[in-house]
């Protein structure tokens, strides 16, 4: 049933579980070890809880658990009434009815965040795409100034011509779903942003029923066709109604999944893999080219996290390239700035060298930061000496009332 959440009560982390008490106690693991810290074990340690009595002893959370209970795999453990592996297990991760929250997967035991490609850093408890968030720029650690916009992990004053400022990103207004044909003007769930102008369009595959775009193989509700229901105790799949799955799927959570390849339920119900892994035979693979770095899939020939192996980071001004950190770009025109190689004769954020952003009105020609139309450089800044009270005519003209063509007025 592709329509229906299969994890609704812990959706909003910890601050719904505690406001619901009809969810599960959350795996007080779930927020992840603090950076620089030691994660303790996935079934005794409250390390990331809000609460100093919380513990993840199976035994305190709802249910039942005995690591006895006849499961044909010996690591894995009866929770109510089912086998489920604790090491993967989304719901009883470390330990029975231990769910993690939306945005995680169990791993090893532990909850922990689980980036997807539109945003693969994980920066403390946030997903970041390092390259346009101006809370994290560049790096984890840099944070842009209130009027500045992060472009190409760098810090900027003014967007790239093509792009519009909305709040504090550069969007491209003819195509972002969000702020299509101007800021803050989204498009609805069943319309894509094309050129600027909200499109009516479903992904492939689904269709628009009570305005909703829908799988008609797939939802309960509209099964085969719009106004279609399955009866109470039926499952859609294929577009028919079934009481139980047709071989060889398997019923997971109200949903017939093929265990052999679905990401969601890959060899067991609730076994999650990371959104950059696939299922491949019931087991969680990274893609060709990849390997698993944590719970992620990353490219170590061009990582600088993860430079030629896991856990092999490349300096801030070294660059991963064939597994290996060196500090020259392939490019000779070009220098390595936050592990990315930059322009630096027209890099706006990385104008002449690395960290020295151009101020508004201007842009990096030549490796300089010139000012635009009609301005002019004033003590680092970019101004209208035709209507500016403090350089009135020239820099360093101020003037006592308002400056008019040039002339104090």
């Amino acid at each position: 049933m592709s329509s229906v959440d299969r994890r609704p009560c812990w959706a909003l982390g910890w601050l719904l579980a505690a406001a619901s008490p009809g969810c599960a106690e959350l795996n007080p693991d779930f927020l992840g070890a603090a950076p620089g810290t030691t994660s303790g074990s996935a079934s005794g340690s409250t390390n990331g809880s809000t609460d100093p009595t919380a513990t993840s002893d199976a035994s305190s959370a709802t249910g039942t658990s005995t690591s006895d209970g006849g499961c044909p795999d010996a690591g894995d453990l009866r929770c109510d009434d089912a086998c489920a592996d604790p090491d993967v297990n989304i719901e009883h991760c470390g330990g029975c009815n231990q769910p993690c929250a939306m945005t995680q997967v169990c791993f090893d035991g532990e909850c922990v965040l689980d980036c997807p490609p539109e945003s693969p850093n994980a920066c403390g408890l946030v997903c970041a795409d390092l390259q346009q968030d101006p809370m994290y720029c560049g790096l984890c650690t840099v944070a842009c100034e209130a009027a500045q916009f992060c472009v190409d992990g760098g810090c900027v004053f003014e967007c790239p011509i093509g792009q519009t400022p909305c709040g504090q990103f550069c969007v491209e207004t003819t195509s972002d779903d969000a702020h299509c044909g101007g800021c803050d003007a989204p498009c609805a769930a069943i319309e894509n942003c094309i050129e600027g102008m909200c499109a009516l369009g479903c992904a492939v595959g689904e269709s628009v029923c009570d305005d909703v775009c829908t799988d008609l193989s797939r939802d309960e509700l509209h099964c085969g066709d719009c106004g279609q229901p399955c009866g109470a105790d039926q499952i859609c799949e294929g577009g028919e109604c079934y009481t139980g799955c047709p071989p060889p799927l398997t019923e997971c959570g109200n949903d017939c999944v093929d265990l052999q390849q679905d990401p969601d339920d890959c060899g067991d119900c609730n076994q999650q893999c990371s959104a950059t892994q696939q299922c491949v035979l019931g087991e969680c693979e990274c893609p060709g080219g990849t390997e698993l770095c944590g719970n992620a899939c990353v490219d170590t020939a061009t990582s600088p996290l993860h430079c030629g192996g896991c856990g092999s980071p490349c300096m801030n001004d070294e660059i991963c390239i064939d597994g290996a950190c060196v500090e020259d770009c392939p490019d000779g025109d070009e220098i390595v700035c936050n592990s990315s190689c930059v322009d630096a004769d027209k890099s706006d954020a990385h104008c002449g060298g690395c960290q020295a952003p151009c101020p508004p009105q201007s842009n990096c020609q030549q490796g300089q930061c010139e000012c635009v139309g009609n301005m002019t450089s004033c003590n680092g800044e970019c101004v209208n000496t035709n209507t500016n009270e403090e350089h009135c005519g020239m820099c360093d003209s101020p003037c006592a009332t308002m400056c008019s063509n040039g002339m104090c007025d």
